[in-house]
């Protein structure tokens, strides 16, 4: 959560979620699983032991870039993956798309990204681009998720760790409202250099296209809670 959202809204779900009676242990590194006594054991490197009936990996990944070597293809340094252009292109009649691919933005800059509907987004656009179209990396991509059913963020462009990554991040938030039982509607504003590069919208819904537009314009603005007012938080 910390990836993604500003440090007061993390926190406000971390205590959330504990409440419905999720332990979280943060800042642990595993150093073994084993099964015993019909639990799997999991040894933290701190000393600390868990025993849990399941786990579920979900930990990103790595590309494999075997093929680059033996293709001739480029490995980006920074963010991993096959380097191609705006395109999709890796090199002549050579496209790469999805998690695998280090792509050139034309609004953001060099990014890699690995979500599901970037996955779609860049393999039609790939092979668009293997008939000839020579279209350039434009729609912004997105990813949501639940949590206990009471919030759902949707996010599109850069968030926070990308930023910070690059040393060059400003944030300012055009506000996510508080009510009794905590934060309700809201949207979030990740800036570069004054220009909104990244936004999440809290509990807002069917607002993404306005949210696509802000970040492909690339327009400083003066004042963004007169921009959040394009997004209706207000409204049941």
């Amino acid at each position: 959560m910390g990836k993604v959202l500003p440090e007061y809204l993390s926190n406000w779900t971390t205590e959330k979620v504990k409440k419905e009676g999720v332990k979280i242990i943060s800042e642990a590194l595993v150093k073994s699983v084993n099964y015993k006594d019909d639990k799997l054991e999991i040894q933290l490197k701190d000393g600390r032991l868990v025993k849990t009936d399941h786990i579920v990996a979900a930990v990103g990944l790595e590309p494999n870039c075997d093929l680059a070597k033996s293709a001739g293809l480029e490995v980006d340094s920074d963010f991993g993956g096959f380097r191609v252009n705006a395109e999709l292109q890796a090199r002549s009649n050579i496209w790469v798309a999805g998690d695998a691919a280090c792509f050139y933005d034309i609004r953001l800059g060099r990014r890699r990204v690995e979500h599901h509907d970037h996955a779609v987004v860049s393999g039609r656009l790939a092979g668009e681009n293997m008939t000839g179209a020579s279209k350039p990396y434009w729609h912004q991509s997105m990813f949501w998720w639940l949590w206990l059913k009471t919030m759902k963020p949707a996010l599109t462009g850069h968030e926070a760790d990308t930023l910070e990554s690059e040393g060059k991040s400003e944030l300012l938030i055009a506000l996510v409202h508080q009510h009794k039982d905590g934060y309700g509607k809201g949207v979030i504003f990740y800036l570069r250099d004054k220009v909104v590069v990244g936004i999440i919208l809290w509990n807002v819904f069917n607002r993404m296209p306005i949210a696509r537009k802000i970040i492909k314009d690339g327009e400083e603005h003066a004042d963004l809670n007169e921009v959040a007012k394009l997004f209706n938080i207000h409204e049941d």
